[in-house]
């Protein structure tokens, strides 16, 4: 895949893996389950994960800083999006020397977060800014 789709659904293996979710692009979820969900926020269910990329800087060298907002979703008790971001936090804040699939990622840290507030629904929203500092190779870039 590209570098983008690996560092983004990397990611969204990583969170499968340490069972903050589930990412399943193909199957469904089950209704126990909390989604990993690529893109737009969806409807249902209440309680979901949504991962966003975006850069942040590209050099004239192969070192990136590529961004991955998550976006977390519970229930009416904003206690519940905390956890969802606390766990994000203990997984990705500060991890160093590790790969999203083909990806190399040298340190991840979170550089920002804010609560959103409740959607139509009640549901609270927060949101996160992940940087992973990569290497992403190209055609005219210096090694």
């Amino acid at each position: 895949m590209t570098y983008t789709v690996d560092v983004v659904e990397g990611l969204a293996e990583l969170l499968t893996a340490e069972a903050l979710g589930v990412y399943r692009p193909t199957g469904l979820i089950k209704p126990d389950e909390t989604p990993i969900v690529l893109g737009p926020m969806p409807e249902e269910p209440a309680r979901v994960y949504v991962l966003t990329p975006y850069p942040v800087e590209d050099t004239g060298t192969t070192d990136a800083i590529t961004a991955v907002q998550i976006r977390y979703r519970a229930g009416p008790d904003l206690r519940e999006v905390w956890d969802m971001a606390d766990a994000a936090f203990r997984l990705l804040h500060e991890r160093r020397s590790y790969r999203l699939r083909d990806v190399y990622v040298a340190l991840s840290w979170r550089e920002s977060a804010g609560a959103m507030g409740q959607d139509t629904h009640g549901r609270q929203e927060l949101t996160s800014a992940f940087y992973f500092r990569t290497t992403r190779p190209g055609p005219f870039l210096n090694e």
